[in-house]
């Protein structure tokens, strides 16, 4: 079981996930691949786009983002790493067949990973899929078929050597885990949310509720993060714990910051279009009046040769 397989989201977005997912397109060609679909980001990610739209679903879970991590025993190169995640991704597509799937690998860890972004409507008949918390317990057997074949180092039996993205740690550090993968749903919604209802709900698509106690005048107190383990088992983390930056109004700030950039980037871009229009406009009129002199010019050296072939008219 060197490799472990993680469900990072489920995308509103898979847009930008898919930016996310191929470092938009800095990465290097033979770490990106795509199945039914293009190996170059951009143009997968229009035939995925293509595909929602052609059967009216743009809206819901646009698409799920998987990482496959491997462990640095085994001392893979990121050739290797990403032909494994290849040979995952051809078994993914049994089990979720007519769906384009995007990967790329990423080394700026010591383990290398995976991101694999499978697009939820099905290209044949239009069908939306889900992953269920039971699916990764599937996923996780084929990715260890595919460790076995290779001969990759068991994880338990590699000490003191957990990431965040392995199910496994679950049994080894329990709420710890647990509060990392909060922390990467928060900041993943965060990051993609316009406003604070948004941040709710891109919370409760990665299966994390954020609660708070009413105070005695009504306001919110004691946020906290609650969600549901693949067991079934609840686990609870107050936002003041989680740090900072995880608390309600420091999010609300952030989102709010991430508006007002958007607001005026698109209030610099009108601008610049108001500029260009006139611009444009005052060159038209230039253009115009210089043809029109011209035609004058004509007129009146026709009315001289006239002159001066036939003398003056009486």
């Amino acid at each position: 079981m060197g490799a472990i397989i993680k469900i990072a989201s489920a995308t509103k977005n898979a847009g930008a996930t898919l930016n996310y997912v191929a470092r938009n397109g800095k990465l290097e060609s033979d770490l990106q691949s795509g199945y039914l679909c293009s190996d170059d980001y951009a143009s997968a990610r229009k035939q995925m786009q293509v595909t929602r739209e052609m059967f009216s679903k743009t809206t819901g879970r646009q698409g799920f983002h998987l990482v496959q991590s491997f462990d640095e025993a085994d001392k893979l190169t990121p050739q290797q790493s990403h032909q494994l995640g290849k040979e995952f991704i051809e078994k993914l597509a049994e089990k979720y067949p007519n769906r384009e799937i995007f990967m790329a690998t990423h080394t700026d860890q010591d383990n290398f990973h995976n991101h694999i972004l499978i697009n939820s409507v099905d290209f044949n008949d239009g069908t939306k899929m889900d992953i269920k918390i039971a699916d990764i317990y599937d996923l996780q057997e084929i990715n260890d078929e595919i460790s076995a074949k290779y001969d990759l180092t068991p994880l338990n039996y590699v000490e003191n050597n957990v990431y965040k993205s392995e199910i496994k740690a679950y049994e080894q550090t329990g709420m710890q885990y647990e509060r990392d993968k909060v922390k990467e749903k928060i900041q993943f919604a965060r990051d993609h949310s316009s406003s604070m209802n948004e941040f709710l709900e891109n919370l409760q698509d990665q299966g994390v509720e954020m609660k708070w106690q009413i105070g005695k005048k009504g306001q919110k107190t004691r946020e906290k993060y609650v969600t549901t383990d693949f067991e079934g088992k609840e686990w609870s983390f107050s936002a003041r714990k989680l740090g900072a930056e995880f608390k309600g109004e420091t999010i609300e700030h952030a989102i709010l910051g991430q508006e007002r950039t958007s607001e005026y980037d698109s209030s610099r871009a009108e601008r610049l279009r108001g500029l260009t229009d006139s611009v444009r406009e005052t060159a038209e009129r230039e253009r115009a009046k210089q043809e029109e002199d011209r035609r004058l010019e004509q007129q009146r050296e026709e009315a001289r040769k006239i002159s001066r072939d036939f003398g003056p008219s009486l």
